[in-house]
């Protein structure tokens, strides 16, 4: 009967009616080596895949100079395919989104930043403006509206009780020499720039916020309340101290446009495209445009007042609100100059309209577009 063989990965079983010849046995050590090769070749190119990725660059997380911080494992679940889904520039499946690696928090890695006197004349407000590296035009417009050392010196002497306002600029790095020498010159002139060695791009957001908790815990924990915004937002600050002193306690106060169950946008095109290696649930925390809380354990906070969508620039609308998003510097000033017309007069009835149309349009739009084609509306509520 002739012989029959049957081979099975990391074993081969026979079946035959003889004992196995010596050509048999020859002809088996070369198979066996022959897979062992197979496998170190297999196992070869599994740890080359990474290493490539890797090696395209380091991720937008660290300064220029720095040792890209070493690869971890995806976690529980995770799979080797996930390689080939669309990756985040700068934040592929395989660096490390260790928050430690990135923020230092027991150094001090500031470029540049301003002296805040916190410990002998500490704020009641500190706001923090995120701004880019080449965003001058912006970061000037703000100095001489809402921002300016008279509106917040007039502030913060108007009342009897502390109401010191302090506004500082914070960013990253760029890769061009020029900005970052102008940026030096910038704030030796100004002093309100804090600049922090991370590489300034719009992925490396969640980098400049969490720097920003660092800095404030760090540089001036004595502030009462702390404002997050970008140098595109006008800030109504006579509006803002106004609700804050309204609150009876302070403690644990989260306050902003409040967004809820956002669902993680899948396309790879899209500006705010979030792959599953980076988060995974189906909807996210709960959040305030701008900042999520649900590490700090606090529960954010609604207000009609704050807005991430633009306004209409009329003073009606301009004088309650809180916040105005996407407004250049020549509309900075434009805002600024109605706001500052006390000759213009509204009356209840439209300021009651204007008023009840503004928290509509603001409950409208502060969810996730998804909100109006998901089937169990009921459940997306704001609570």
């Amino acid at each position: 009967m002739d012989k029959m063989r049957l081979v099975v990965p990391s074993q081969q079983v026979y079946i035959t009616t003889n004992p196995p010849t010596n050509n048999v046995r020859g002809r088996m050590s070369f198979i066996r080596r022959l897979g062992v090769g197979c496998i170190i070749l297999a196992a070869l190119g599994l740890l080359y895949v990474p290493a490539y990725h890797s090696a395209q660059g380091p991720p937008f997380g660290i300064g220029i100079g720095e040792v890209s911080p070493p690869a971890e494992a995806l976690g529980a679940g995770s799979n080797y395919l996930e390689s080939t889904v669309a990756q985040i520039s700068g934040w592929t499946f395989n660096t490390s989104r260790n928050v430690n690696l990135y923020i230092n928090p027991e150094n001090n890695t500031t470029i540049t930043s301003p002296e805040l006197s916190c410990a002998t004349s500490p704020p009641y407000l500190l706001i923090i403006v995120c701004s880019a590296v080449g965003n001058q035009k912006a970061r000037v417009a703000i100095r001489n509206t809402w921002g300016s050392e008279q509106n917040l010196y007039y502030l913060g002497t108007s009342s009897t009780v502390n109401t010191t306002i302090k506004i500082v600029f914070l960013l990253g790095e760029s890769t061009n020499d020029t900005l970052n020498a102008a940026i030096l010159d910038e704030n030796y002139e100004y002093e309100d720039i804090i600049q922090e060695k991370f590489i300034d791009t719009y992925n490396n957001l969640t980098v400049k916020s969490v720097m920003m908790l660092k800095l404030v815990t760090t540089m001036c924990p004595q502030a009462t309340f702390l404002m997050k915004t970008d140098d595109d937002m006008y800030v109504n600050v006579p509006a803002l101290v106004k609700v804050i002193r309204s609150r009876p306690n302070s403690a644990g106060t989260l306050m902003g446009s409040l967004i809820c169950n956002a669902r993680p946008i899948s396309d790879p095109k899209n500006k705010w495209y979030t792959p599953k290696y980076m988060y995974s649930e189906k909807t996210y925390p709960n959040y305030l445009s701008g900042l999520c809380a649900k590490k700090a354990k606090l529960r954010p906070v609604n207000h009609p007042g704050f807005s991430y969508i633009p306004r209409k620039l009329d003073y009606c609308i301009l004088k309650s609100a809180i916040t105005a998003h996407k407004v250049d510097s020549s509309n900075m000033y434009e805002i600024w100059n109605k706001l500052q017309n006390t000759n213009v007069s509204c009356s209840n009835a439209a300021n009651s309209d204007n008023t009840s149309k503004s928290v509509a349009l603001l409950n409208r739009h502060g969810r996730h577009v998804n909100y109006y084609f998901t089937k169990k509306r009921v459940n997306n509520r704001c609570s």
